[in-house]
């Protein structure tokens, strides 16, 4: 199976909008759709009603195309674990003028370069600069619960990445569709290429990735 990465945001902004996002999939023309959601999910992201660009975009496609859309994330995290994750973006917000400029910056360029910025080696690395910024202020205010919720986040995240692509590999192992897209949000692209690029050594069928993004034949 050939599955393309399309890194994406979850709210319309600028250029990086629905209509964009489904130029993409007509271009594509998957067999299966990979969400970045958990299965519990997928009915709310298959008709539109879930709010985020991806599920509004999906319910059109499916309007006018026969596809599977298949969940891959984990499920979803207590309710007091995005609540502590807002609280330390917060805290690094208040300390760290240079993480909000890093953060506006990355926002104008998601508005004005749409889906190739959010396909791009400029976005990968603008959200490495985040990151780092993020650490480093953390690291500076010396506050354990702070280090310990980013922690937390942090291997929250790569569980997901491990997940989804677990669950990617599966479902190309049991199926014989030829051809998929994996909608994922942009600042999740490098650990995915990263994992697509290593061996993973689980004996499952390869998986022939395009990385692009952009649904080019």
């Amino acid at each position: 199976m050939r599955v393309s990465l399309v890194g994406t945001v979850h709210a319309e902004s600028g250029l990086a909008n629905v209509g964009a996002l489904q130029a993409i999939l007509e271009r594509s023309q998957p067999d299966v759709l990979f969400a970045e959601i958990p299965a519990s999910h997928v009915d709310r992201y298959k008709d539109g009603s879930h709010g985020s660009l991806e599920s509004i975009t999906v319910a059109r496609y499916l309007a006018s195309h026969h596809v599977d859309v298949e969940p891959v994330d984990l499920a979803k995290p207590e309710q007091k674990f995005f609540d502590d994750t807002k609280d330390m973006f917060r805290a690094v917000e208040r300390t760290s003028p240079e993480y909000c400029r890093l953060i506006d910056r990355h926002g104008v360029e998601t508005r004005t370069g749409g889906f190739p910025y959010l396909n791009s080696d400029r976005c990968i690395q603008a959200w490495a600069d985040i990151h780092r910024e993020l650490m480093a202020t953390i690291e500076w205010t010396g506050d354990s619960r702070l280090r310990e919720l980013y922690d937390l986040w942090s291997h929250t995240n790569e569980r997901r990445d491990r997940e989804m692509m677990r669950n990617i590999a599966l479902y190309s192992a049991r199926t014989a569709v030829a051809r998929g897209v994996f909608l994922v949000g942009a600042a999740h692209r490098k650990s995915i290429i990263d994992k697509a690029s290593a061996v993973s050594g689980t004996g499952l069928p390869p998986i022939e990735w395009d990385l692009g993004g952009l649904g080019d034949k």
